[in-house]
């Protein structure tokens, strides 16, 4: 009797393990179609959207300051950024980066507004102003692209990460879609000519990045997109593809910011080089420095665990950025100590291709707006 007790346990067991074995073999592999679809999208992003809005509308009010006679409020930079749809951009926003716009560099912008400014007396100048066509607070930073730039890691990328933390349903991934700043045809441009939906936010830079052969940052986000969304209608059997999509989504958009930190860097460096400086030329090497530091410090405020580069690695490119976090910048030393600051921005650089891995090629087509190139 023991025996076969025995025997038919271990039968048991064996059909179990057969059962267990058959059904994670028959498992279908993931059928990842090559459109994206989606027939309630519109109302889906409805959020998104307005976001995506809410950012437009507060930079175009702020880049109005880069005439000289024009003079920011304080009210009107507050309702933009507090008031002005649902859910409020500030409310997207992490503390650490909130604090920082409306407690201080709001405040900055409406005292540099309506003034004129000189880089070169940078390191005495009581107050910024306009230069060049940018407006410039008293240590030649550019405090509107720490706001603009800061918040697409700050706000946008932010508001993705939270989205993928919760149960991903299709409706989820069209809100991922949105705040990236695509849309389900991924026009791969920004140019209005050639879409009806041209790419906004990081997916501009994206596309920018992308030579459009298919291989490029933009392409691969579009395919951990149509895999993500083929995943989640699949069902929760899929779960370990979702989440593999979202972890490739994450490091992509964090690669094409860097991308475009390292595409401005050259920018920024031929522009302080050429052999005739202008005040357009200088403030056009300027801001391009100044859009990288809204590119890095932004970041700062997303989690750890949500992105590849450290406190530690942003702290160390800001400060060769002359841009530290915490403390005023000294931007205007890359105008009266060229010579001896110009080479951390190539600095810097190589941070950044060590940290996400870049290749030579790579770091040589970073140089290319792509878009402009290609004429798409």
């Amino acid at each position: 009797m023991k025996n076969l007790k025995q025997i038919s346990l271990f039968l048991t067991t064996c059909l179990i393990f057969t059962a267990c074995k058959k059904n994670k073999v028959e498992k279908a592999t993931l059928q990842i179609p090559t459109e994206y679809i989606s027939t309630n999208y519109i109302a889906n992003v409805a959020a998104e959207t307005s976001i995506r809005k809410q950012l437009a509308v507060l930079t175009t009010y702020m880049k109005k300051a880069e005439k000289v006679e024009f003079k920011l409020s304080i009210d009107s930079l507050n309702y933009y950024f507090n008031n002005n749809g649902t859910p409020a951009l500030s409310s997207i926003t992490p503390t650490y980066y909130r604090n920082l716009i409306t407690n201080n560099w709001f405040g900055v912008m409406v005292a540099c507004s309506a003034n004129n400014y000189d880089p070169a007396n940078g390191a005495t100048a009581t107050n910024g102003g306009v230069y060049g066509a940018r407006l410039l607070d008293k240590r030649a930073k550019e405090t509107n692209q720490e706001i603009e730039k800061g918040l697409f890691e700050a706000a946008m990328y932010n508001h993705f990460v939270n989205l993928s933390q919760t149960k991903i349903t299709p409706e989820t991934v069209d809100k991922m879609l949105c705040i990236y700043g695509a849309h389900p045809n991924f026009p791969n441009t920004n140019t209005p000519a050639k879409t009806p939906t041209p790419d906004a936010v990081i997916a501009m830079y994206a596309a920018r990045r992308d030579k459009n052969d298919g291989n490029g940052l933009y392409s691969q986000i579009k395919n951990q997109f149509l895999k993500l969304q083929a995943a989640t209608k699949a069902g929760d059997a899929y779960l370990d593809e979702q989440n593999a999509a979202v972890a490739e989504l994450k490091i992509l958009m964090e690669k094409a910011i860097m991308a475009t930190v390292i595409h401005y860097g050259f920018a920024a460096t031929t522009k302080l080089n050429s052999t005739t400086l202008t005040p357009l030329l200088i403030a056009g090497g300027l801001h391009d420095l100044g859009e990288n530091v809204g590119f890095i410090h932004g970041f700062k405020t997303v989690p750890q665990a949500h992105r590849k580069i450290t406190d530690a690695q942003i702290d160390e490119i800001l400060a060769l950025l002359l841009a530290p976090a915490g403390a005023d910048a000294t931007m205007y030393k890359f105008v009266t100590e060229l010579v001896t600051q110009l080479p951390k921005i190539a600095q810097y650089q190589q941070k950044i291709k060590a940290i996400y891995g870049f290749t030579d090629t790579e770091m040589n087509d970073f140089k290319q707006n792509w878009v402009a190139l290609n004429k798409r």
